[in-house]
């Protein structure tokens, strides 16, 4: 036992270290630009996956728990260039960074594992997202999910290293101490949520020993909350957007938790509630047709006015879903949700 107490206390320290590594080069952003992406290979092989990567399905599914059995492949910074007509009018025609999380199955043939990614990008900094402002939630989104993730791999129930609260926090402040709105630049902006997301990057990684891999090196198994759809005002909407709709993901808040470690001594403490979180498809509303107005201009999308403008990807859109392979050939019937 005082071995193994040793063991883990060095590791704490490892990955304290690497938080305190981290911090240094979080305070100072000025002399980053933040529309300049790395540099990146030309086209090529090299780059190409070869064949789409396989999406988890019903038959995944552990019957007792209603979860699905995988563990964290990759932890990187993906790059972006964001668009004119996004949302996110401030950071138009500039490079965005996003954190992105990709998990796996557990197959030990990689060419049999299914994968799903949980993604996350810079939030823009407006009068609105600002503490105690409408639309905080948006920056509290992200902050709450690395926080369960590093709950779930790092902290263990530990409060927060003073180091690594320092290293993963947005170095530019937009707003005062009267709670107003202060202006920042987007590049600073952008700048700020790349040194954020290079830094939990460094504390996943740990100096080479990743916190989601065991000491031999292999992945650690996790249990996976992975829906279908999920119920918003008395109405279903799927978890994945766009041409994904009805795919399996994560929801796009964190709630009660998504990951937990899997101990085959014990139940998991992850549950799927039943009453707003389905694994089975369901029938959608469908949006209201506009009459046809002489002269008007067509529309670019719906509005929904159940939805709050800018809300993320996760289960929030109300995407048309197309039709489903899996659910032809593997049905869940058997399922209760």
């Amino acid at each position: 036992m005082p071995t193994t107490r040793m063991a883990a206390n060095a590791q704490a320290a490892e990955v304290e270290n690497v938080a305190a590594d981290a911090a240094v080069k979080e305070t100072k952003v000025e002399n980053q630009p933040a529309s300049e992406a790395p540099k990146k290979r030309r086209r090529g092989l090299s780059e190409s996956r070869g064949t789409a990567r396989l999406k988890f399905d019903e038959r995944d599914i552990d019957q007792a728990t209603h979860l699905f059995k995988g563990h964290l492949e990759t932890v990187e910074l993906a790059w972006a260039t964001e668009k004119e007509d996004s949302g996110r009018a401030s950071f138009a025609g500039l490079s965005v960074p996003s954190l992105v999380f990709t998990f796996a199955s557990n197959a030990k043939d990689v060419i049999a594992r299914k994968y799903v990614t949980l993604r996350f990008s810079p939030v823009e900094s407006n009068a609105l997202t600002i503490p105690g402002a409408a639309d905080e939630w948006k920056v509290n989104q992200v902050f709450d999910y690395l926080k369960h993730i590093l709950n779930v791999f790092v902290l263990k129930g530990k409060p927060m290293p003073e180091e690594m609260a320092d290293a993963l926090e947005l170095p530019y402040e937009d707003f005062n101490e009267q709670m107003e709105y202060v202006p920042v630049e987007p590049e600073e902006v952008l700048a700020g949520w790349r040194v954020l997301f290079e830094n939990f990057i460094a504390i996943m990684e740990n100096n080479g020993k990743p916190v989601y891999k065991t000491a031999a090196g292999s992945y650690i198994p996790l249990w996976m909350k992975l829906l279908r759809f999920t119920k918003v005002k008395n109405a279903w909407k799927p978890i994945v957007s766009g041409n994904g709709a009805g795919d399996f993901g994560f929801n796009g808040f964190v709630g009660e938790g998504v990951i937990e470690i899997f101990d085959q001594t014990k139940a998991p403490v992850l549950h799927v509630d039943p009453t707003k979180e389905s694994l089975i498809y369901r029938e959608t509303a469908k949006a209201p047709i506009a009459p046809a107005i002489p002269g008007a201009p067509a529309a670019g999308g719906v509005y929904n006015p159940q939805v709050p403008a800018g809300a993320p990807v996760g289960g929030y859109g109300a995407a048309p879903m197309p039709a489903s392979p899996a659910a032809a050939t593997n049905p869940a019937d058997d399922l209760p949700f």
